[in-house]
This record gives C-alpha cells, sequence and structure tokens, in this order.
C-alpha cells in the first residue's frame, strides 16, 4: 500500500477536567499542558492516517492561547512523505497552537502492478 505525497488530516478532541495531567496545572484556574495537547492531537490523528505518528523531533512550537478543559480543539495536520509535519490546532475560529515536527513514518511496501 502506498502511501500518498502529502497528507492533510483533519480531527479534534476535547481534555476532560479531570485527566490526571491537569492535577496542580493550575489550581483555580486548570490550563492543558501544551505537551499534551500535541500528544493528544497525534493520538487522535493516528486513528485517521492508520498509522503510527512517532515524533523524532520537535522543530518548534507556539502556544498562542491556554486552552481550558472541556474546549474542544480541532486539529489541522499537513503531512510529507519524509515524516515533516505541520500542526495548527484551533478552539473554535481561533488559533491556540502551531508545532512543526519530524515523524516516523512507517515503511511501507511498495504497490504492485
Amino acid at each position: 500500500m502506498a502511501r500518498a505525497a502529502t497528507v492533510n488530516v483533519r480531527t479534534s478532541f476535547r481534555i476532560a477536567a479531570n485527566h490526571p495531567a491537569l492535577a496542580g496545572h493550575f489550581p483555580g484556574a486548570p490550563v492543558v499542558p501544551g505537551v499534551l495537547l500535541l500528544a493528544e492531537s497525534l493520538q487522535q490523528l493516528e486513528a485517521q492516517v492508520g498509522y503510527a505518528l512517532a515524533c523524532r523531533r520537535l522543530e518548534r512550537a507556539k502556544f498562542l492561547r491556554p486552552v481550558a478543559p472541556g474546549e474542544t480543539v480541532s486539529v489541522r495536520l499537513d503531512l510529507d512523505d519524509t515524516g515533516k509535519a505541520s500542526l495548527d490546532l484551533y478552539v473554535g475560529d481561533l488559533l491556540v497552537a502551531q508545532a512543526a515536527l519530524l515523524l516516523s513514518l512507517p515503511v511501507l511496501e511498495p504497490a504492485r502492478a
């Protein structure tokens, strides 16, 4: 099965208020940690593309606004066949985070004629 040269995938998720990563982050005004936003984004996107998206390197990440537990985060992934990926995360129409990553992609058998 051949992989497309460029993959564009969309998904969304919510982090529940009782998620263990939120304990102490921050009492009285909980904020979803950036690393959890990125990890959950990749996990949700894996289900869409059908293979593991292991992060080899985080090139850059920018968190533009805090995300509260329970907010719906929409994710856009653009991924090329070398593993270079860009993520854009939104709450509603508001861009809340961006990241550039290098992902490990599975080796797929070439298509047979």
